[in-house]
């Protein structure tokens, strides 16, 4: 992919972001099952202390295939910045499946990530993410563990507007009784445009594409239009 620099004219190419276009690009003709989809997020975040900070988050997911409301995030976490730009982060997220308006499951997930800077490319920055998830499902009796690394591009397009390419995985650890199966479960492409409000309202307005490896089932893409609003107090 090339970003083309408005200011000076030039075009800064990356390797990461080409990868990305041509995983879009492929997807698409392995796909078996698609549905469309809306992801409504919201954000708030305050500090603690010098370089501890809350956060408080909730998703709530839309599918046209599924008849609208399918599922529920709320999640809260304590991230505590170790070095410059590398953060941990401890939370649980907790997960409600919605079936027709009821509630089908319930997922609570406790979380714990590392996130780290990788390199700048021109006016860009490359960053990392590890995030490791243990599953305690109302239907299972089993714990499912898995891990979540992502790789993200952030560059400024002018002086509000910022883009952001990501790539995630899902990478499952072991096999449960409510129906996770270890190996790799599904994957993430997104694209995001971001943006102040306020000093302190930042908005998100993208597409992601999402992969679903389904065994012997029929394999899933979604395509979602993702709206995020972040509030720091």
């Amino acid at each position: 992919m090339i970003f083309i620099d408005t200011e000076l004219g030039r075009y800064v190419r990356s390797p990461f972001t080409a990868a990305l276009a041509i995983s879009f690009l492929a997807m698409p003709a392995f796909a078996q099952k698609q549905d469309e989809q809306l992801w409504i997020e919201f954000n708030a975040s305050t500090v603690l202390s010098e370089g501890v900070k809350l956060e408080l988050e909730t998703n709530q997911r839309i599918s046209n295939d599924l008849g609208g409301l399918y599922e529920s995030q709320y999640l809260a976490a304590v991230g505590v910045e170790i070095a410059k730009g590398v953060t941990l982060t401890g939370g649980v997220n907790r997960v409600v499946a919605v079936d027709n308006g009821k509630v089908s499951s319930t997922d609570w997930r406790p979380r714990q990530e590392i996130g780290f800077p990788i390199a700048a490319l021109g006016r860009g920055k490359l960053a990392g993410r590890v995030r490791f998830e243990q599953r305690f499902r109302s239907d299972g009796n089993d714990v499912g563990h898995r891990v979540r690394p992502e790789i993200s591009f952030t560059r400024p397009l002018t002086d509000i507007l910022k883009v952001r390419l990501a790539h995630e995985s899902y990478l499952n650890l072991n096999t449960t009784d409510f129906g996770q199966d270890a190996g790799h479960e599904r994957m993430r492409n997104s694209a995001a445009i971001l943006f102040p409000i306020t000093a302190k309202v930042n908005a998100e307005v993208g597409y992601m594409n999402q992969y679903r490896f389904n065994g012997e089932a029929r394999d899933l893409m979604e395509h979602a239009l993702n709206t995020s609003l972040s509030i720091r107090f």
